[in-house]
Protein backbone atom coordinates (compact mmCIF):
# COMPACT_ATOMS: atom_id res chain seq x y z
CA UNK A 1 0.00 0.00 0.00
CA UNK A 2 2.74 2.23 0.56
CA UNK A 3 4.29 2.05 -2.73
CA UNK A 4 1.64 3.52 -4.64
CA UNK A 5 1.84 7.28 -3.37
CA UNK A 6 4.76 8.60 -4.93
CA UNK A 7 3.61 7.13 -7.93
CA UNK A 8 0.18 9.44 -7.80
CA UNK A 9 2.38 12.36 -7.21
CA UNK A 10 4.90 11.64 -9.76
CA UNK A 11 1.96 11.89 -11.80
CA UNK A 12 0.60 15.41 -10.97
CA UNK A 13 4.35 16.97 -11.19
CA UNK A 14 4.33 15.72 -14.63
CA UNK A 15 0.86 17.20 -15.58
CA UNK A 16 2.29 20.71 -13.92
CA UNK A 17 5.86 20.63 -16.25
CA UNK A 18 3.61 20.34 -19.35
CA UNK A 19 1.10 23.48 -18.26
CA UNK A 20 4.49 25.30 -18.12
CA UNK A 21 5.99 24.98 -21.24
CA UNK A 22 2.69 25.68 -22.84
CA UNK A 23 2.41 29.04 -21.16
CA UNK A 24 6.14 30.63 -22.25
CA UNK A 25 5.73 31.01 -25.80
CA UNK A 26 2.37 32.88 -25.15
CA UNK A 27 4.26 35.73 -22.10
CA UNK A 28 6.90 36.11 -24.77
CA UNK A 29 4.59 37.11 -27.61
CA UNK A 30 2.46 39.45 -25.12
CA UNK A 31 5.66 41.17 -24.44
CA UNK A 32 7.04 41.91 -28.05
CA UNK A 33 3.70 43.50 -28.89
CA UNK A 34 3.40 45.81 -25.50
CA UNK A 35 6.74 46.90 -26.45
CA UNK A 36 6.01 47.63 -30.19
CA UNK A 37 2.79 49.40 -29.01
CA UNK A 38 4.69 51.81 -26.83
CA UNK A 39 7.62 52.21 -29.28
CA UNK A 40 4.80 52.92 -31.89
CA UNK A 41 3.16 55.57 -29.36
CA UNK A 42 6.70 57.18 -28.08
CA UNK A 43 7.35 57.21 -32.31
CA UNK A 44 4.09 58.94 -32.26
CA UNK A 45 4.50 61.68 -29.61
CA UNK A 46 7.92 62.30 -30.65
CA UNK A 47 7.34 62.97 -34.07
CA UNK A 48 3.95 64.82 -33.42
CA UNK A 49 6.03 66.93 -30.87
CA UNK A 50 8.90 67.70 -33.66
CA UNK A 51 6.29 68.42 -36.19
CA UNK A 52 4.96 70.51 -34.00
CA UNK A 53 8.70 72.26 -32.79
CA UNK A 54 9.16 72.58 -36.54
CA UNK A 55 6.15 74.63 -37.16
CA UNK A 56 6.78 76.40 -34.25
CA UNK A 57 10.18 77.09 -35.61
CA UNK A 58 9.25 78.18 -38.81
CA UNK A 59 6.67 80.52 -37.62
CA UNK A 60 9.28 82.59 -35.61
CA UNK A 61 11.86 82.35 -38.75
CA UNK A 62 11.98 85.47 -39.14
CA UNK A 63 12.68 86.75 -35.66
CA UNK A 64 15.88 87.67 -33.98
CA UNK A 65 17.21 85.09 -31.64
CA UNK A 66 16.40 86.12 -27.59
CA UNK A 67 19.87 88.31 -26.27
CA UNK A 68 21.08 89.37 -29.98
CA UNK A 69 22.48 92.81 -29.60
CA UNK A 70 23.34 94.84 -32.25
CA UNK A 71 25.20 97.90 -32.22
CA UNK A 72 25.15 97.74 -28.70
CA UNK A 73 21.05 97.67 -28.72
CA UNK A 74 19.42 94.52 -27.46
CA UNK A 75 17.25 93.36 -31.10
CA UNK A 76 16.08 89.83 -29.66
CA UNK A 77 12.76 89.03 -30.75
CA UNK A 78 12.02 91.52 -33.12
CA UNK A 79 11.52 91.43 -37.57
CA UNK A 80 14.74 90.51 -38.74
CA UNK A 81 13.43 92.81 -41.99
CA UNK A 82 12.38 95.54 -39.95
CA UNK A 83 15.75 95.69 -38.06
CA UNK A 84 17.33 95.37 -41.27
CA UNK A 85 15.57 98.65 -42.76
CA UNK A 86 16.55 100.49 -39.73
CA UNK A 87 20.25 99.47 -39.88
CA UNK A 88 20.41 100.75 -43.72
CA UNK A 89 19.06 103.80 -42.60
CA UNK A 90 22.34 105.09 -41.60
CA UNK A 91 23.71 105.01 -45.07
CA UNK A 92 21.79 108.40 -46.54
CA UNK A 93 22.26 110.09 -43.42
CA UNK A 94 26.27 109.93 -43.61
CA UNK A 95 26.24 110.13 -47.32
CA UNK A 96 26.48 113.88 -47.35
CA UNK A 97 29.77 113.89 -45.37
CA UNK A 98 32.43 115.22 -47.59
CA UNK A 99 36.14 115.34 -48.24
CA UNK A 100 37.93 117.61 -50.08
CA UNK A 101 40.71 116.78 -52.33
CA UNK A 102 43.50 119.07 -53.61
CA UNK A 103 45.71 117.97 -56.44
CA UNK A 104 47.90 120.72 -57.85
CA UNK A 105 45.47 123.96 -58.28
CA UNK A 106 42.43 121.65 -58.53
CA UNK A 107 40.43 120.99 -55.81
CA UNK A 108 36.97 118.74 -55.45
CA UNK A 109 34.98 117.81 -53.04
CA UNK A 110 33.60 114.24 -52.86
CA UNK A 111 30.68 113.05 -50.62
CA UNK A 112 31.01 109.68 -49.08
CA UNK A 113 27.90 108.91 -51.85
CA UNK A 114 30.32 109.49 -54.52
CA UNK A 115 32.37 107.29 -53.21
CA UNK A 116 30.13 104.62 -52.84
CA UNK A 117 28.85 104.68 -49.36
CA UNK A 118 27.47 101.50 -48.11
CA UNK A 119 26.55 99.12 -44.91
CA UNK A 120 27.25 95.83 -44.18
CA UNK A 121 24.08 95.48 -42.39
CA UNK A 122 22.71 92.39 -45.04
CA UNK A 123 25.66 90.32 -43.79
CA UNK A 124 25.56 91.06 -40.24
CA UNK A 125 22.23 89.91 -40.60
CA UNK A 126 23.16 86.66 -42.50
CA UNK A 127 25.54 85.78 -39.93
CA UNK A 128 23.00 86.38 -37.23
CA UNK A 129 20.57 83.82 -38.84
CA UNK A 130 24.00 81.52 -39.87
CA UNK A 131 24.69 81.38 -35.71
CA UNK A 132 20.90 80.60 -35.05
CA UNK A 133 20.95 78.19 -37.53
CA UNK A 134 24.10 76.58 -35.58
CA UNK A 135 21.98 76.08 -32.94
CA UNK A 136 19.65 73.83 -34.45
CA UNK A 137 16.11 73.07 -33.83
CA UNK A 138 16.11 72.24 -30.25
CA UNK A 139 18.33 75.07 -29.46
CA UNK A 140 16.53 77.38 -30.95
CA UNK A 141 12.99 76.25 -29.73
CA UNK A 142 14.59 75.90 -26.24
CA UNK A 143 15.95 79.60 -26.40
CA UNK A 144 12.45 80.95 -27.70
CA UNK A 145 10.15 79.24 -25.46
CA UNK A 146 12.04 79.72 -22.26
CA UNK A 147 13.38 83.15 -23.78
CA UNK A 148 16.87 82.42 -22.68
CA UNK A 149 19.63 84.61 -24.43
CA UNK A 150 22.12 83.76 -26.81
CA UNK A 151 24.42 86.47 -26.13
CA UNK A 152 25.73 87.12 -29.09
CA UNK A 153 26.60 90.63 -30.42
CA UNK A 154 27.24 92.35 -33.77
CA UNK A 155 28.35 95.48 -35.24
CA UNK A 156 27.34 97.35 -38.40
CA UNK A 157 29.56 99.61 -39.80
CA UNK A 158 29.56 102.31 -42.99
CA UNK A 159 32.30 101.69 -45.34
CA UNK A 160 32.99 102.86 -49.19
CA UNK A 161 34.07 101.39 -52.37
CA UNK A 162 37.85 101.79 -53.22
CA UNK A 163 36.54 101.30 -57.35
CA UNK A 164 34.35 104.11 -56.62
CA UNK A 165 36.97 106.11 -55.32
CA UNK A 166 39.47 105.90 -57.90
CA UNK A 167 36.84 106.24 -60.71
CA UNK A 168 35.59 109.78 -58.92
CA UNK A 169 39.32 111.06 -59.21
CA UNK A 170 39.58 109.72 -62.66
CA UNK A 171 37.83 113.46 -63.18
CA UNK A 172 40.61 114.98 -61.43
CA UNK A 173 43.57 113.08 -63.23
CA UNK A 174 41.93 114.47 -66.40
CA UNK A 175 42.14 118.50 -65.21
CA UNK A 176 45.76 118.19 -63.85
CA UNK A 177 47.24 116.30 -66.39
CA UNK A 178 49.51 118.52 -67.92
CA UNK A 179 52.30 117.50 -71.03
CA UNK A 180 55.56 118.98 -70.92
CA UNK A 181 56.29 121.71 -73.33
CA UNK A 182 59.86 122.53 -74.30
CA UNK A 183 60.78 126.16 -74.20
CA UNK A 184 60.08 128.08 -77.35
CA UNK A 185 61.26 130.83 -79.71
CA UNK A 186 58.30 133.24 -80.94
CA UNK A 187 59.01 135.72 -83.40
CA UNK A 188 55.75 136.91 -84.27
CA UNK A 189 56.58 140.25 -83.00
CA UNK A 190 59.35 140.09 -85.05
CA UNK A 191 61.73 140.30 -82.11
CA UNK A 192 63.01 137.27 -79.97
CA UNK A 193 60.80 136.39 -77.50
CA UNK A 194 61.44 133.04 -75.54
CA UNK A 195 58.48 131.01 -74.73
CA UNK A 196 59.10 129.37 -70.90
CA UNK A 197 59.37 125.54 -70.58
CA UNK A 198 56.26 124.03 -69.03
CA UNK A 199 56.61 120.47 -66.82
CA UNK A 200 54.22 118.33 -67.38
CA UNK A 201 52.17 116.63 -64.21
CA UNK A 202 49.73 114.29 -63.55
CA UNK A 203 48.09 112.93 -60.90
CA UNK A 204 49.38 109.71 -59.09
CA UNK A 205 46.05 108.25 -59.39
CA UNK A 206 47.07 105.28 -57.15
CA UNK A 207 48.43 107.26 -54.40
CA UNK A 208 45.31 109.50 -54.39
CA UNK A 209 42.62 107.12 -54.01
CA UNK A 210 44.40 105.25 -51.19
CA UNK A 211 44.31 107.97 -49.53
CA UNK A 212 40.77 109.17 -50.02
CA UNK A 213 39.67 105.88 -49.42
CA UNK A 214 41.32 105.79 -45.92
CA UNK A 215 40.11 109.48 -45.23
CA UNK A 216 36.31 107.93 -46.61
CA UNK A 217 36.36 104.86 -43.95
CA UNK A 218 37.81 106.80 -40.95
CA UNK A 219 34.89 109.31 -42.02
CA UNK A 220 32.11 106.61 -42.41
CA UNK A 221 32.75 105.42 -39.23
CA UNK A 222 32.21 108.27 -37.48
CA UNK A 223 30.21 110.99 -40.01
CA UNK A 224 30.13 114.27 -39.88
CA UNK A 225 29.79 117.32 -42.03
CA UNK A 226 33.67 118.41 -42.88
CA UNK A 227 35.55 115.33 -43.46
CA UNK A 228 38.55 116.87 -43.68
CA UNK A 229 41.55 117.22 -47.02
CA UNK A 230 43.53 115.05 -48.81
CA UNK A 231 46.26 116.46 -51.17
CA UNK A 232 46.83 114.43 -53.93
CA UNK A 233 50.64 113.85 -55.53
CA UNK A 234 51.56 115.12 -58.72
CA UNK A 235 54.29 113.28 -60.78
CA UNK A 236 56.22 115.83 -62.81
CA UNK A 237 57.88 115.49 -66.06
CA UNK A 238 60.82 117.66 -67.22
CA UNK A 239 61.05 119.29 -70.71
CA UNK A 240 63.88 117.93 -72.79
CA UNK A 241 64.41 122.22 -73.84
CA UNK A 242 64.04 124.22 -70.72
CA UNK A 243 65.88 127.93 -72.37
CA UNK A 244 68.44 129.02 -74.71
CA UNK A 245 71.33 130.32 -74.09
CA UNK A 246 71.99 131.86 -77.18
CA UNK A 247 69.55 133.02 -80.08
CA UNK A 248 70.46 134.52 -83.39
CA UNK A 249 67.71 136.77 -84.94
CA UNK A 250 68.52 137.69 -88.67
CA UNK A 251 66.22 140.32 -90.13
CA UNK A 252 67.06 140.88 -93.97
CA UNK A 253 64.66 143.88 -94.84
CA UNK A 254 67.10 146.03 -92.47
CA UNK A 255 69.96 144.16 -92.85
CA UNK A 256 70.61 143.73 -89.02
CA UNK A 257 71.77 140.33 -86.95
CA UNK A 258 70.54 140.53 -83.40
CA UNK A 259 71.70 138.14 -80.81
CA UNK A 260 70.52 137.31 -77.63
CA UNK A 261 71.76 136.05 -74.53
CA UNK A 262 69.22 133.66 -71.96
CA UNK A 263 66.02 134.95 -74.30
CA UNK A 264 67.95 139.04 -72.98
CA UNK A 265 69.08 141.33 -76.33
CA UNK A 266 72.78 141.71 -75.87
CA UNK A 267 73.72 143.44 -79.01
CA UNK A 268 72.91 144.12 -82.66
CA UNK A 269 75.10 144.32 -85.56
CA UNK A 270 74.77 145.61 -89.41
CA UNK A 271 74.91 142.27 -91.88
CA UNK A 272 74.86 142.48 -95.70
CA UNK A 273 72.45 139.56 -96.88
CA UNK A 274 71.26 138.19 -100.37
CA UNK A 275 70.37 139.86 -103.18
CA UNK A 276 66.60 139.51 -104.85
CA UNK A 277 68.72 137.08 -107.39
CA UNK A 278 70.32 135.47 -104.78
CA UNK A 279 68.03 135.75 -101.02
CA UNK A 280 68.96 134.49 -98.02
CA UNK A 281 66.40 131.55 -97.65
CA UNK A 282 63.87 132.58 -94.23
CA UNK A 283 63.15 130.22 -91.35
CA UNK A 284 64.81 128.52 -88.36
CA UNK A 285 67.93 127.31 -88.55
CA UNK A 286 70.99 126.20 -86.41
CA UNK A 287 74.88 126.81 -86.51
CA UNK A 288 75.89 122.86 -87.50
CA UNK A 289 79.86 123.71 -87.71
CA UNK A 290 82.08 126.53 -86.55
CA UNK A 291 85.22 127.24 -88.81
CA UNK A 292 88.14 128.80 -88.11
CA UNK A 293 90.27 130.63 -90.50
CA UNK A 294 88.03 129.00 -93.10
CA UNK A 295 89.29 127.95 -96.60
CA UNK A 296 86.55 129.13 -98.98
CA UNK A 297 85.10 126.83 -101.37
CA UNK A 298 83.99 127.57 -104.93
CA UNK A 299 80.25 126.54 -104.64
CA UNK A 300 79.24 127.12 -108.17
CA UNK A 301 82.39 126.27 -110.28
CA UNK A 302 80.03 126.43 -113.60
CA UNK A 303 77.87 129.21 -112.96
CA UNK A 304 78.37 132.32 -110.89
CA UNK A 305 81.87 131.49 -109.80
CA UNK A 306 83.28 129.62 -113.01
CA UNK A 307 85.40 132.45 -113.77
CA UNK A 308 87.10 131.92 -110.06
CA UNK A 309 89.40 129.58 -108.24
CA UNK A 310 88.61 126.39 -107.29
CA UNK A 311 89.39 127.49 -103.30
CA UNK A 312 91.22 129.77 -101.57
CA UNK A 313 93.11 128.95 -98.50
CA UNK A 314 93.23 131.07 -95.03
CA UNK A 315 94.59 134.72 -95.39
CA UNK A 316 94.19 138.27 -96.55
CA UNK A 317 92.35 137.56 -99.78
CA UNK A 318 89.58 134.83 -98.69
CA UNK A 319 86.33 135.82 -99.42
CA UNK A 320 85.48 134.54 -95.77
CA UNK A 321 87.31 136.24 -94.32
CA UNK A 322 88.86 134.95 -90.36
CA UNK A 323 86.15 133.53 -89.50
CA UNK A 324 82.57 131.13 -90.49
CA UNK A 325 79.76 129.51 -89.27
CA UNK A 326 77.98 127.20 -91.30
CA UNK A 327 74.00 127.01 -90.91
CA UNK A 328 72.01 123.61 -91.85
CA UNK A 329 70.92 124.81 -95.24
CA UNK A 330 73.52 124.54 -98.00
CA UNK A 331 76.32 126.91 -99.05
CA UNK A 332 74.56 129.46 -96.17
CA UNK A 333 77.22 130.44 -93.75
CA UNK A 334 77.44 133.50 -91.01
CA UNK A 335 81.02 134.79 -91.89
CA UNK A 336 83.11 137.82 -92.06
CA UNK A 337 83.94 140.57 -94.96
CA UNK A 338 86.67 142.64 -95.49
CA UNK A 339 84.30 144.91 -97.81
CA UNK A 340 82.61 146.40 -95.39
CA UNK A 341 80.97 148.70 -97.31
CA UNK A 342 78.39 145.76 -98.42
CA UNK A 343 77.05 145.97 -95.19
CA UNK A 344 73.28 147.40 -94.35
CA UNK A 345 72.71 146.47 -98.11
CA UNK A 346 71.34 143.32 -99.54
CA UNK A 347 74.52 142.30 -101.80
CA UNK A 348 75.21 138.35 -101.18
CA UNK A 349 75.22 135.28 -102.88
CA UNK A 350 72.67 134.49 -99.87
CA UNK A 351 74.79 134.64 -97.15
CA UNK A 352 75.00 136.90 -94.24
CA UNK A 353 78.39 139.26 -94.29
CA UNK A 354 79.77 141.02 -91.14
CA UNK A 355 82.70 143.01 -90.09
CA UNK A 356 85.65 140.94 -89.24
CA UNK A 357 85.92 142.16 -85.70
CA UNK A 358 82.22 141.50 -85.37
CA UNK A 359 81.72 138.23 -86.66
CA UNK A 360 85.15 137.57 -84.68
CA UNK A 361 83.32 138.22 -81.54
CA UNK A 362 80.34 136.82 -82.18
CA UNK A 363 81.85 133.39 -83.07
CA UNK A 364 83.24 133.05 -79.55
CA UNK A 365 79.78 133.74 -78.16
CA UNK A 366 78.27 131.04 -79.71
CA UNK A 367 77.77 127.76 -80.22
CA UNK A 368 77.08 124.49 -82.48
CA UNK A 369 73.45 124.41 -82.09
CA UNK A 370 72.59 128.01 -81.77
CA UNK A 371 69.31 128.56 -83.19
CA UNK A 372 69.52 131.34 -85.82
CA UNK A 373 66.20 132.55 -87.45
CA UNK A 374 65.76 134.21 -90.39
CA UNK A 375 62.73 136.91 -91.24
CA UNK A 376 62.05 139.02 -93.47
CA UNK A 377 60.87 141.91 -90.63
CA UNK A 378 60.68 145.57 -91.49
CA UNK A 379 62.52 147.75 -93.69
CA UNK A 380 63.81 150.12 -91.31
CA UNK A 381 64.54 148.47 -87.57
CA UNK A 382 63.47 151.07 -84.37
CA UNK A 383 66.51 151.72 -82.55
CA UNK A 384 68.48 148.61 -81.14
CA UNK A 385 70.30 148.10 -77.74
CA UNK A 386 74.32 147.84 -78.14
CA UNK A 387 74.14 148.95 -81.83
CA UNK A 388 77.71 147.76 -83.68
CA UNK A 389 79.80 149.99 -85.54
CA UNK A 390 81.30 148.21 -88.62
CA UNK A 391 85.21 148.17 -88.49
CA UNK A 392 87.25 147.45 -92.25
CA UNK A 393 89.03 148.45 -94.82
CA UNK A 394 86.87 150.48 -97.63
CA UNK A 395 89.57 150.16 -100.27
CA UNK A 396 89.48 146.00 -100.36
CA UNK A 397 88.46 144.09 -103.16
CA UNK A 398 84.47 142.75 -103.64
CA UNK A 399 83.87 139.58 -101.35
CA UNK A 400 83.49 136.20 -103.21
CA UNK A 401 81.71 134.18 -100.41
CA UNK A 402 79.42 130.92 -101.34
CA UNK A 403 75.51 131.81 -101.95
Amino acid sequence: MMTTAPTDVEQDSGVEEDLDTDEAPVRGRRWVRRTLIGTTIALVLLGATTAAAMAYDRSHRDELMPGVRIDGRLVGGRDTADVLRQLQAKVPAAAGSTVQVTAGPFTEQLTLEEMGLHSNAAEVMANVRSDADDLGLVGRVWHRLLNKPVRESYDVRLHVDRNEVRDQLIGLGQKVERKAENARIDTSSGFVSIVPAVEGRSLDLTVTANRVFAQGERLAAAPESDGGAVVGPLVMSKPKVTGFADVILVRTGENRLYHYENGVLAKTYTVATGTPGYPTPKGNFQIVLKRFRPTWVNPDPSGWGKSLPKSIPPGPGNPLGTRAMNLNSPGIRIHGTSNVRSLGTAASHGCIRMAMPEVEELFEKVDSGTPVIIITGPPKAPVAAAPSTSIGDPNAPVDLEAG
